[in-house]
């Protein structure tokens, strides 16, 4: 799924700003509206789920992403405490905010949409002449 279309699913709002080093903005998805008995939650007591949708991410932070796959508009999982929430502008008192996320790239433990990636890349270990070594994605 895109991000365009993610956007209209969860109503996502617009990025507030283009972060910068390694610093990502993540959409974090709210939580379930019932439980498994039946019983609606009110939204103010739902919790912040850890998936989320990566919105925007510095270049720093676009380098180490691109090492695990990762590409803006992913389903992310982030840790359960990372991030600070951003607040809305135009948001009226008592609303509840929809939750955009700044969090550093460290935060961003891995991707659902770079499982299916992989399958179309192979990790290759290089070496150089210092006996330093490192591994790549390379196309198959």
């Amino acid at each position: 799924m895109s991000l365009d279309e993610k956007r209209r699913k969860y109503d996502i709002p617009a990025i507030p700003y283009l972060p910068k080093a390694q610093n990502c903005l993540v959409y974090r998805f709210t939580g379930e509206e019932k439980t498994s008995g039946g019983l609606y939650i009110p939204e103010e007591h739902r919790d912040v789920k850890s998936p989320g949708a990566l919105l925007a991410a510095g270049c720093e932070a676009m380098d180490e992403l691109s090492d695990g796959l990762i590409e803006i508009g992913d389903e992310v999982c982030c840790a359960h405490y990372a991030g600070r929430d951003r607040k809305e502008e135009g948001r009226q008192a008592g609303e509840v905010a929809r939750s955009v996320w700044e969090m550093k790239v460290q935060d961003i433990l891995g991707s659902v949409e770079a499982v299916a990636r992989s399958k179309d890349y192979e990790m290759v270990e290089m070496k150089n002449d210092d006996g330093d070594h490192w591994h790549l994605w390379r196309k198959k």
